[in-house]
């Protein structure tokens, strides 16, 4: 065990200085605290006007540094997304709410946002923790007639929100496209399923709303939904295709195409799975469709 220890600090070890030796490292260590700067509260994950331009400014020339190795090309370079990232910042949330708000915004934002991307299953699940309802007052509210019960029973409790969608890159046989190992960096995304979970509710506060209330629930959108939602994202006005522009064992920027939004969202990898990142086989970074998906006859709808 001990060994196994001292093996894998001298690979986080290596790790670490093959990352400090590299051209970008500057740059990334310069976005990195742009962002603690700029976003002091890390749940919140947004920043001011100024500091949103900060913020572009440094990923731009994270980007312009970058070695072709942080640059992915997909199907090839797959692999380097799979695992769980959290939402470090993003231009598309609204910014934190002044000090003097006389209502705690926070808790109406979402919080605990993550990334789950499954390469093998195609799969992209978008995670988020939502509280929007008041939670200071809770005796005063608890007062409140009819609702008051209710709102104390959720005073302390969350809504987890999973976004499931399926995902095809450029090249992987699951388009109309041909085959190639390494097409570009793009991932086109349709939502498919929307599950939710909610915790921390007071039974205690009002008995009858509590049991009447599901904990868990899950819809799966039929698939014309799908269909035309995957239409819709593609447009000028929708959010379903990104540019992963850098990506390295901890650290992925994406960019949204839609000329509109102009999506920029910057991820860290999550803990647990930054340290499973040092483990992964060379071969495996060229992932291919799932079995069928690259059958021409076979071919899933274009999203």
């Amino acid at each position: 065990m001990a060994l196994l220890r001292l093996a894998v600090v001298a690979c986080l070890a290596a790790r670490a200085r093959s990352l400090s030796a590299r051209p970008s490292a500057s740059a990334r260590t310069h976005l990195l605290q742009v962002l603690a700067k700029e976003i002091p509260v890390p749940e919140r994950f947004t920043a001011s006007r100024e500091g949103a331009a900060r913020i572009e400014a440094a990923v731009a020339a994270l980007e312009g540094a970058a070695t072709d190795d942080e640059r992915p090309l997909f199907p090839r370079d797959l692999m380097r997304i799979d695992g769980t990232w959290e939402l470090k910042y993003t231009n598309n949330s609204p910014p934190p709410p002044p000090d003097w708000f006389p209502v705690d915004a926070r808790r109406l934002a979402g919080r605990d946002v993550a990334q789950r991307v499954d390469v093998a299953g195609r799969r992209l699940v978008n995670c988020v923790t939502l509280a929007p309802w008041p939670a200071a007052g809770a005796d005063a509210v608890a007062a409140l007639p009819l609702v008051g019960g209710p709102l104390a029973a959720l005073a302390r409790a969350s809504v987890r929100l999973e976004l499931d969608h399926a995902f095809r890159v450029d090249g992987d046989g699951s388009g109309a496209g041909a085959r190639r190992a390494a097409g570009t960096s793009r991932v086109t995304i349709a939502l498919e399923r929307v599950a939710r979970t909610l915790e921390g509710v007071d039974d205690a506060a009002a008995p009858d709303f509590a049991a009447a209330v599901p904990r868990t629930s899950e819809v799966s959108l039929p698939e014309p939904v799908r269909a035309a939602g995957a239409a819709l994202a593609q447009g000028a006005l929708g959010g379903g295709v990104f540019d992963t522009t850098y990506c390295d064992d901890t650290l992925r920027v994406a960019r949204g195409t839609s000329p509109l939004l102009r999506e920029l969202r910057v991820f860290v990898r999550a803990p647990d799975a930054a340290a499973a990142a040092d483990g992964g086989d060379e071969e495996d970074r060229f992932a291919p469709a799932p079995p069928g998906v690259g059958d021409p006859e076979d071919a899933m709808p274009s999203d």
